[in-house]
């Protein structure tokens, strides 16, 4: 398995971010979403998108090179000049280590390979101006070694290996060290950062420290510092802190010299340094690329992503400058990476657009991709993105609050996207442009159709105020013999099987708490207790004073030194007997039945009184559009563009549309794949490695009809989940009884909605 965005979220730990949001964790940094600051990105993040930038777009060129072609899983990890020619080195599918060179436009090719074992990799590799290089090859841990071993080696135009040194070859004493980075000049003089330092190395002396971790001032040395030689050949060392620190090299007082600080939240993700014509240093970002000199006291726009209709997965991290004005770089694109080149375009020379603008929390790679797209395929409209989340990189929430503030100020956003907050507050004051005429048109036309049960959800006294695109299933599993065929347990039941297995409260459900429990099950069953349109809630009903007195089982706190730290390994031993969960697509469900329960698995929704399946759609987003909108039209064909088969074949999760959903199910039932290795798809669970088979069509069917049998989407009731989360405490403590909590909380809650409604 490779991680949670691989293997989906547990609903508890959605719990806990929900629990965290509303008790007010994360800090604001230099008071940048603090509602009572008073700074400029603050008050002009909406502002400032509502005009087209005209200073920093450039042109994007596919550079193609005459007999080089890329693949999927070829990884191009550097590209630099050597003379007039252009030198990239390329891990290809894993296997072969290469470097090529060619002309500037495209033409020339030249390939050399330096030799690999498996598992062995080459970095920091750096070319002179004959073609040759040095690079520091990493070589497979075998089972005799106590480290990894590296190599340093010089090869020759041809890629032919003429010189190697065994950097663990110690001298006596001496404790093993590690390289991070190599630079090499023309006269033979080669630098190194490794975790002693700064040193220099030379093929008969080895490496000689010149200055070591933390000389020179507080921080100017790391046991991750980096190399880089600049166009005019200054060594510079930089090194992620606190923030982005250069330093320069001065060989003669053999010391590190301060050359500035770079803000990397000011930039965006994925900030990579890189080097070229024409500056000291140049920055690439998913939003952008930078300059950045010694005499500067901050990096200097040239480059804007958004403005220029570029869509990046993260930072360049394989780009060259040829000027400040042209830049030669490797895109990873979906179908692999492709050589393209970017060309400042005057600003008297860019086409005016209309602009919409796009508000999001957090934008990913998708949203750019589609964005991008939009843009560059409509000469009459551009769209730019708005990102909320960045007024504060720790605490989320204060985005959809800066968000809020403006919807309700009447500076509206075109095109606004939600994750948690419930949206009818907005399309109830109108705020929002009714979709279904539009939806149904191009539902007409059969350009666009969501399951039934999606559509159902979205469209509330015949109009439809949001869109989705994707979604996840919030649930509860458990193993399907436990069920004894009902599809709904009751609280009762659940507790009857706990005891019945002799199975501890605090990893029954995995490792869940009081406040967790509760939490879930208000977050699956709130319509139960919250009637939005009548303005009533029902907290003192007997359910809820079941759903405390269950909470109440479990522990404050969990003891995870009493259980193995993987807690999904004790699904199938039984040791653990409920998985809340989210089910984000078929693929998913594969390993989630076969490698942790090993066993049929039910979908029982959180336990309840009432025999209704509390199962839960979590959109991955909720699209709207504002009523305001001067282009309504264009902003529809933005969203009806978000579900194109090319978009929706890369979603994670299930996609919300009939098509995609059904093309999605149809592909459960091959073998699945590991996309990097190529081989059978294998999960460990506990030290267990399964590996999985297809879905049968029987289980495609169960599944597909679960799923279209859900009718609710989760949003999040912020006022009121936070009057539960505070009044509980007391009925767990022993202070109050659960009726007594209850009869608070349904007092507090209904005040609350009547003063809101």
């Amino acid at each position: 398995m490779k991680g949670i965005f691989k293997r989906g979220i547990a609903l508890f730990i959605t719990a806990t971010m929900i629990m965290s949001a509303l008790t007010g964790c994360g800090k604001a940094k230099d008071g940048a979403g603090d509602p009572g600051s008073t700074g400029k990105k603050d008050e002009k993040l909406l502002e400032e998108a509502k005009t087209q930038s005209k200073d920093y777009v450039f042109k994007t060129e596919d550079l193609v090179v005459d007999g080089l072609e890329l693949r999927p899983g070829d990884y191009v990890d550097k590209i630099t000049m050597v003379g007039d020619r252009v030198y990239c080195t390329v891990f290809e599918s894993n296997v072969n280590y290469r470097f090529y060179s060619f002309d500037q436009d495209g033409s020339g090719l030249e390939c050399s390979e330096l030799p690999v074992e498996d598992c062995d990799f080459y970095k920091s590799t750096c070319f002179l101006s004959d073609g040759s290089g040095y690079s520091c090859l990493n070589k497979r841990k075998t089972e005799n070694d106590e480290v990894s071993k590296q190599e340093i080696v010089k090869f020759d135009s041809k890629g032919n290996i003429t010189q190697n040194y065994d950097c663990s070859k110690l001298g006596d004493g001496e404790k093993p060290f590690y390289v991070n980075s190599l630079v090499a000049y023309d006269n033979g003089e080669v630098y190194a950062t490794t975790n002693r330092g700064l040193e220099t190395f030379s093929f008969d002396e080895g490496f000689n420290t010149i200055v070591k971790i933390e000389e020179n001032g507080e921080n100017a040395l790391t046991y991750s510092s980096q190399l880089m030689k600049t166009q005019t050949d200054s060594l510079v060392v930089f090194d992620y802190v606190d923030d982005l620190a250069f330093y320069t090299y001065a060989p003669d007082e053999k010391k590190l010299v301060p050359m500035g600080n770079v803000d990397t939240a000011n930039l965006g993700l994925g900030v990579c340094p890189f080097i070229g014509a024409g500056h000291d240093i140049y920055l690439s970002a998913r939003e952008g690329i930078w300059s950045f000199d010694k005499d500067n006291d901050a990096p200097v726009k040239l480059l804007d992503c958004l403005d220029s209709d570029i869509s990046l997965n993260g930072g360049l991290e394989a780009i060259y400058a040829l000027s400040s004005d042209e830049f030669i770089a490797a895109m990873l694109k979906s179908d692999g990476y492709k050589f393209v080149k970017f060309t400042k375009i005057p600003p008297e020379q860019v086409k005016d657009k209309k602009v919409l603008t796009l508000a999001t929390i957090s934008v990913d790679n998708l949203m750019s991709q589609v964005v991008t797209k939009f843009n560059n395929e409509n000469d009459e409209y551009k769209i730019n993105l708005v990102e909320y989340g960045s007024l504060n990189d720790t605490d989320f929430t204060e985005g959809e609050k800066k968000l809020d503030m403006d919807i309700v100020s009447g500076n509206v956003p075109d095109i606004m996207t939600f994750w948690f907050s419930s949206t009818e507050k907005y399309s109830d004051k109108g705020l929002f442009l009714d979709l279904k005429p539009y939806y149904d048109r191009d539902k007409k036309n059969s350009d666009i159709e969501l399951l039934p049960n999606i559509e159902n959800m979205l469209t509330k006294d015949g109009k439809m105020y949001t869109f989705i695109t994707d979604f996840a299933v919030g649930t509860v599993a458990t193993k399907k013999k436990f069920t004894e065929g009902k599809k709904v347990l009751t609280i009762e039941d659940c507790q009857k099987l706990i005891e019945a297995k002799n199975c501890p409260y605090e990893i029954a459900f995995g490792f869940m708490t009081k406040e967790q429990i509760l939490s879930q099950g208000i977050m699956s069953a709130d319509k139960m207790y919250i009637d939005t349109e009548k303005n009533e809630c029902h907290f003192d009903s007997d359910s809820f004073i079941k759903l405390l007195e269950f909470a109440n089982n479990f522990p404050k706190e969990v003891n995870f030194e009493k259980y193995d730290s993987d807690f999904e390994a004790q699904y199938r031993s039984e040791v653990a007997l409920f998985y809340p969960a989210n089910i984000p697509s078929f693929q998913y469900y594969m390993g989630f039945q076969q490698a942790i329960f090993g066993d049929d698995v039910s979908f029982i929704g959180f336990p309840n009184d009432q025999g209704a399946d509390q199962s839960l759609i979590y959109p991955s987003a909720k699209f709207a559009i504002s009523s305001q909108t001067k282009y309504p039209d264009a902003a529809w064909e933005f969203i009806k563009m978000l579900t194109d088969e090319e978009f929706m074949s890369q979603k994670s999760q299930f996609p919300a549309t009939k098509s995609a959903f059904e093309a999605s199910a149809k592909k459960a039932l091959e073998q699945p794949y590991d996309e990097f290795t190529g081989e059978n798809e294998v999960w460990s669970v506990g030290g267990v490695t399964t590996k999985l088979k297809p879905l049968t069509q029987d289980q495609v069917d169960e599944l597909k009809e679960y799923i279209l049998s859900i009718n609710t989407q989760f949003e999040l009731k912020e006022d009121i989940y936070k009057i539960i989360l505070e009044e509980a405490p007391a009925y767990f403590e022993g202070q109050k009884s659960a009726e007594e909590v209850a009869s608070i909380i349904q007092n507090r809650a209904q005040i609350c909605l009547s003063e809101n409604g």
